[in-house]
């Protein structure tokens, strides 16, 4: 599968941010069906905590509709979930989004209530500083 136009720039981001990168994409194999994630990373914390791994789906919304990006990457995330919890429950799942998409179309009140009513977890970057902005649980 194509790699989303941002997906380096992500992979960069979560590196400065102290993320490992373990997989290139993340496959997953679940009831009989093969996916693949964009990027897995971990980060080791203190003793007492552990490690964090993460899953990270990257998506650009760089099409004319907005909200039609927005039903690709909901799909797509509600299908990886689904299979993480199944086979991979280590691992915390994430939608990537550029800032400036995040800071217009994602809070429109539509969009903004489905991601909190339905807790998508997701990693704003800033594409110019290949940095990341924020983390929204």
């Amino acid at each position: 599968m194509a790699k989303d136009i941002y997906h380096q720039i992500v992979r960069e981001a979560l590196e400065k941010d102290g993320w490992t990168i373990t997989h290139d994409p993340l496959t997953i194999r679940s009831g009989g069906m093969k996916m693949e994630v964009d990027l897995a990373a971990e980060q080791v914390f203190a003793a007492m905590r552990g490690v964090d791994k993460i899953a990270v789906e990257v998506k650009s919304f760089l099409s004319k509709s907005k909200l039609a990006d927005f039903y690709e990457a909901k799909g797509k995330y509600d299908v990886y979930l689904r299979a993480l919890g199944q086979v991979a429950r280590e691992y915390r799942l994430y939608l990537a989004v550029e800032e400036a998409i995040y800071n217009s179309f994602f809070q429109k009140p539509f969009i903004k209530d489905m991601v909190e009513d339905e807790n998508i977890r997701i990693i704003v970057f800033s594409e110019k500083e290949q940095t990341i902005v924020s983390w929204i649980n």
